[in-house]
């Protein structure tokens, strides 16, 4: 099946689609499962979305939603396949741009993937109304090249003094090297709602006092039974426990995500126009 081809919109120009990352500062904290939710709803909220893999490396959105790609972005970018052949139907209407998991040719050639990616992915931002990008833990360019390409980005923390810790120093490299660029904090697993809102405002603190950034609140979701039965089943939260408080919490949270207004600087740049904009994202910045 065509995917691109049933996914363009009828009458007048396209328009493009938003780019949102979904991304953290370790891992163990629920980011693609979460990003694969955000994914369904946005769909049954009318809007077409495209969920990009975007884990380059290490890529599982396959596995928590039990796919088994036959071509994934590993042989897009050695060469071996085009990007069309390897998009995959998911649940719910989404559609999925599975990544790699373990290809050593794609180790120490992050440069030559950002280019790649930026002649790859240009065709598939006036399919979609909302990209949505699942990047890799922590820092890398390919991460941060693609929190650029994004109007805005959710980084999602749990109370793990690690995963807060983590998360404070993706944020000081995002508003440094992406300058105003909008950050949703989602809190998950957490014990209570109060517990969520410690953590945003604790975080909202440290980001307006030493990086002179002012943070959004994307909301919290509670720690649950039914979503841990949910990712052993490889099944979506909406899917499996639709009326769960999670998933309650979940609609809450994608429904503050589409209410921000994200960076109107990025909407006026193509999709991946971030990668290249200006330099490419340099080694510099992480260990800055």
């Amino acid at each position: 099946m065509d995917l691109l081809r049933n996914h363009r919109f009828n009458g007048s120009t396209p328009q493009l689609a938003d780019v949102l990352s979904v991304t953290s500062g370790k891992g163990g904290v629920g980011k693609t499962s979460i990003s694969v939710n955000l994914a369904l709803l946005f769909q049954q909220l009318r809007k077409r979305v495209l969920l990009i893999d975007a884990d380059i490396h290490l890529g599982n959105v396959d596995l928590v939603l039990g796919l088994r790609p036959r071509k994934t972005l590993a042989d897009v970018l050695l060469g071996e396949a085009e990007m069309e052949s390897i998009l995959i139907p998911g649940p719910g209407g989404i559609d999925i741009l599975p990544a790699s998991s373990g290809v050593a040719e794609l180790l120490d050639c992050e440069s030559q993937i950002i280019r790649r990616l930026n002649r790859e992915f240009q065709t598939l931002q006036s399919r979609y109304h909302l990209i949505l990008l699942d990047t890799g833990a922590g820092l890398s360019k390919v991460v941060l090249s693609f929190i650029r390409s994004s109007v805005k980005t959710v980084l999602v923390v749990t109370p793990d003094p690690a995963s807060i810790a983590d998360a404070y120093g993706m944020m000081k490299v995002i508003s440094r090297h992406i300058p105003r660029h909008p950050i949703l904090i989602l809190a998950n697993m957490v014990s209570t709602y109060d517990e969520g809102t410690s953590i945003f405002q604790k975080l909202n603190l440290m980001a307006s006092r030493f990086l002179n950034q002012s943070l959004e609140y994307a909301g919290s979701i509670p720690r649950s039974a039914d979503w841990a039965q949910a990712v052993l089943k490889q099944t979506p939260l909406l899917l499996q426990q639709e009326h769960s408080m999670a998933a309650r919490a979940l609609k809450m949270v994608g429904r503050n995500v589409l209410r921000s207004p994200g960076n109107p600087d990025d909407r006026l740049r193509g999709f991946f126009d971030g990668f290249l904009e200006k330099n490419l994202l340099s080694e510099e910045m992480i260990g800055d």
